[in-house]
């Protein structure tokens, strides 16, 4: 198997330039679905880890790359937590595991959410496993504090018939996202000098959470 790799030297760690971008199944065939999907990630640069290039475009060898991709970007935000983890306070450790909880139990229904159409089908671990790799460099990028600052009235007016209709507002997955954002950002202040606008943070996410929104939208 053949890696490609993008570093971005970023103090106190080595961090990776990831292409993000959503996988877009459909029911015509296997081929047109991987012919999509990399289209797709091709469109868009974000911090994380970069998926894997498979020396074959069989489902089997995509199915094994998104899970060798969603295990080495767990793997990168896992030593970034560490990190961040061995510079606060007992006060501030707490809340920072409160905070990872919150979005883990948000990472698991949101990708169990995506992937459930094709749970039968022989793509879904390829769903379901690019969806975590994507989301773990999502959560890489939150630790960071980087991310989109702000949200463009064109994104707003793309995803709004999205964010109205019902399944996404009463989900389990968007239930999570709601309290992984209060706790994020509420931490997220207790580490800056400054005392940073709560919305800054809650843009930030939020924006990320709409990339998601609309990949699910796109699978369906």
């Amino acid at each position: 198997m053949r890696w490609q790799w993008n570093w971005q030297w970023n103090v106190p760690l080595a961090m990776f330039c990831c292409l993000l971008g959503a996988i877009a199944p459909t029911p015509l065939s296997a081929e047109t679905a991987r012919t999509r999907q990399a289209e797709t990630i091709g469109m868009s640069q974000f911090i994380g880890v970069a998926p894997p290039v498979c020396e074959a475009d069989t489902q089997l060898a995509l199915n094994l790359c998104a899970v060798r991709w969603a295990r080495t970007a767990d793997f990168l935000r896992s030593l970034l937590y560490e990190q961040i983890y061995q510079r606060l306070t007992e006060e501030q450790r707490s809340q920072l595991d409160t905070t990872e909880q919150a979005w883990n139990t948000f990472r698991d229904a949101h990708c169990l959410e995506l992937a459930e159409p094709f749970r039968e089908g022989s793509i879904y671990p390829l769903l379901y496993h690019s969806c975590r790799a994507r989301t773990s460099n999502d959560r890489t990028a939150d630790l960071q504090g980087l991310g989109n600052p702000e949200v463009s009235e064109e994104t707003l007016e793309r995803v709004e018939p999205l964010l109205n209709e019902v399944r996404f507002r009463v989900s389990n997955a968007q239930r999570s996202w709601n309290r992984y954002q209060r706790l994020h950002c509420e931490f997220e202040r207790t580490r800056t000098a400054e005392s940073l606008p709560l919305e800054q943070c809650q843009q930030r996410l939020f924006a990320a959470r709409m990339r998601q929104i609309e990949d699910m939208a796109r699978i369906r």
